[in-house]
């Protein structure tokens, strides 16, 4: 199958976040990210205002490394075994190539910006994909009827966003890939248990 092109928007995205690592936020200039992205000034400012604007673009960044990941889960795996193995794949993503500063950033930002919170954007294809698995999990016995998807999924998510803000609250002085490891099939044991 032919992997579909990347569209403009999300060459300059990819582009920012890999600069963002290597050199950091600071260390990173407009003109880097746009020779980067082999884009040109007046698509990078059709896009965003500004390199603060790309901040919020983590959460969709993420997205495609779900999208990834789906892709390359067996389906056959039971729903908490699909979320146990994403967590831990995006986890180990965010540990080992996101800088923890840039995440301090983007959680701070959804405190205070006027746009849309991109960690909440229940369009996003992460919430789809929860939901999806959770809502199977339901529908096959293995999540109670009495716990309703949206439930679930919120208190999911919430787990989710919470250990990412220790992390970052912690300046990454632990390994958030094992800690969620070793943490996360307990909290999904509540949910079979029903909440």
């Amino acid at each position: 199958m032919a992997r579909k092109r990347q569209s403009p928007k999300s060459r300059i995205v990819k582009s920012a976040w890999n600069l963002f690592y290597k050199n950091g936020y600071e260390g990173t200039t407009i003109n880097d990210i746009i020779t980067a992205s082999k884009t040109s000034k007046g698509t990078f400012y059709h896009y965003f205002k500004g390199k603060d604007a790309l901040l919020n673009t983590l959460a969709y960044l993420l997205d495609d490394k779900y999208e990834e990941l789906t892709a390359t889960m067996d389906p056959n795996l039971s729903a908490c075994d699909k979320l146990l193995f994403l967590n831990h794949e995006l986890f180990y993503m965010i540990e080992t190539s996101i800088d923890i500063r840039l995440l301090a950033l983007l959680y701070s930002s959804q405190l205070t910006t006027k746009d849309t919170k991109s960690l909440l954007d229940k369009d996003r294809y992460y919430f789809t994909l929860i939901t999806q698995i959770i809502n199977d999990g339901r529908n096959c016995g293995e999540f109670p009827e009495s716990s309703s998807t949206a439930d679930l999924v919120k208190l999911y998510t919430m787990y989710e966003r919470s250990l990412l803000y220790d992390w970052a609250l912690c300046k990454g002085d632990y390994s958030l890939t094992k800690y969620s490891d070793r943490l996360l099939p307990h909290v999904l044991q509540q949910f079979k248990e029903s909440i």
